[in-house]
């Protein structure tokens, strides 16, 4: 666990990233598809080292997904709104942690493969959030923040454009 945890930083700067220039959709569905190799990947896995290998680039793409799905459910939220939002968004990994538990004790030594077959089972829920998210369309926030990211030209213009913009918002 201790592997995985460290190297989200890695996943969070790559996908952020990614999403604040591309878009939210395209690095969230590339992220999940990255999370069903991985999990299919871990329970094929024969030493401890592959494992670990695995488990940390599962680090890289838990890291990425994190950010991005909090930026997709948050920013076209009303502000009174965020707080529970976020705070929803996060119980969303000790609920991961239950049912992972869950379908351990329902997966786990039930066949012979012994805990392989969890991370097999694992790798399908990210399918139904590929297809979800596919059908959605970029934030409202994304494509304004876009739109005067062309206008600007710059990263230090945009950021500073949107400082004034959100200092401008609290003031209202």
């Amino acid at each position: 666990i201790g592997l995985v945890l460290m190297l989200r930083l890695v996943g969070a700067l790559v996908f952020g990233w990614l999403s604040d220039r591309y878009g939210r959709k395209w690095p969230f569905i590339a992220n999940n598809v990255l999370f069903i190799i991985l999990e299919l990947g871990t329970g094929f896995t024969q030493t401890y080292k592959q494992f670990l290998a695995v488990r940390a680039l599962f680090g890289i793409a838990m890291g990425g997904l994190y950010g991005n799905a909090i930026a997709t459910a948050i920013e076209d939220c009303p502000k009174d709104a965020r707080g529970i939002v976020s705070g929803i968004v996060q119980q969303g990994y000790a609920f991961g942690y239950l049912l992972a538990t869950v379908f351990a004790r329902g997966l786990v030594n039930t066949t012979s493969h012994g805990w392989r077959p969890l991370f097999w089972f694992c790798a399908c829920p990210p399918v139904i959030m590929i297809v979800w998210r596919f059908f959605l369309p970029e934030t409202d926030a994304y494509i304004e923040r876009k739109a005067l990211r062309e206008r600007t030209d710059s990263i230090e213009k945009t950021f500073l454009a949107e400082a004034k913009l959100s200092l401008y918002r609290y003031r209202s």
